[in-house]
């Protein structure tokens, strides 16, 4: 084989070794993100984007309720807010002739012209083709709770005193806390990984994009016995500190 053809041959090969590392995103794709970059460009110009959208679509707002397409437009109207054009932490998959595309994106709301809200948002989309191209029919949002939480240093003595495993009540799921390069880590007994506990305060942390705040309690002999999970509804889950492990 001629130094010719040996050249062709490995351009061919570093060809096809690029496209495997790097592949490639579908047109479907492509078009669902270039309609959404025009959402995040003009949040509240909804003359912009919603001609996209399905005259019946259904939103599911982040407090819970649903609104449809015109309630959400007259909301969006009245906003005043701007969104990153970043997409992080994105999903797409197509089914036949719909496609659900999932990312997340940054929002700063203004009051008086100055920004006070930043959030965290996961934003899920249902698309669908039609003639005229894609078509949103239903969308779902999700604040990510603590997403830019710079936690509070806490002594590692005080960490210390919240190590052990820990029991649900009445369950018998267990967390299992430790210390890892000095950041104070937990483990359920049906986890695969470690998640990191972020302090507020000494003795209430939380768990970055998870709302529930963890509280350690001491008991009357000012020992750490009892660590407690409460959600935004307002319920509490009491975890009973091991004997062993009480300090």
């Amino acid at each position: 084989m001629s130094e010719q053809y040996l050249a062709v041959f490995a351009l061919l090969l570093a060809v096809c070794c690029s496209a495997q590392e790097a592949p490639k995103i579908s047109s479907a794709e492509q078009e669902i993100r270039a309609l959404e970059t025009l959402r995040l460009k003009s949040p509240t110009k909804t003359e912009v984007w919603s001609g996209n959208v399905a005259k019946d679509a259904l939103f599911h707002l982040g407090n819970g309720s649903v609104a449809s397409k015109q309630d959400l437009l007259t909301h969006m109207q009245h906003q005043g807010m701007e969104d990153s054009l970043e997409m992080s932490d994105t999903m797409f998959s197509q089914i036949g002739d719909a496609a659900i595309f999932s990312y997340v994106f940054r929002r700063a709301h203004h009051d008086d012209g100055r920004p006070n809200t930043h959030q965290h948002i996961r934003r899920t989309l249902v698309y669908q083709h039609t003639g005229s191209g894609w078509q949103m029919i239903a969308s779902a949002v999700a604040i990510i709770p603590y997403a830019d939480l710079e936690a509070r240093p806490v002594d590692r003595k005080i960490l210390e005193t919240y190590l052990g495993v820990w029991t649900a009540a009445p369950a018998s799921s267990t967390v299992t806390v430790t210390i890892e390069g000095g950041k104070l880590m937990a483990q359920g007994s049906k986890d695969t990984e470690k998640y990191e506990f972020q302090a507020l305060s000494d003795s209430t942390f939380v768990i970055q994009g998870d709302p529930k705040l963890i509280t350690f309690e001491k008991g009357p002999e000012g020992k750490v016995t009892r660590m407690l999970l409460r959600d935004v509804g307002g319920s509490v889950d009491v975890y009973e500190r091991s004997l062993t492990d009480r300090k």
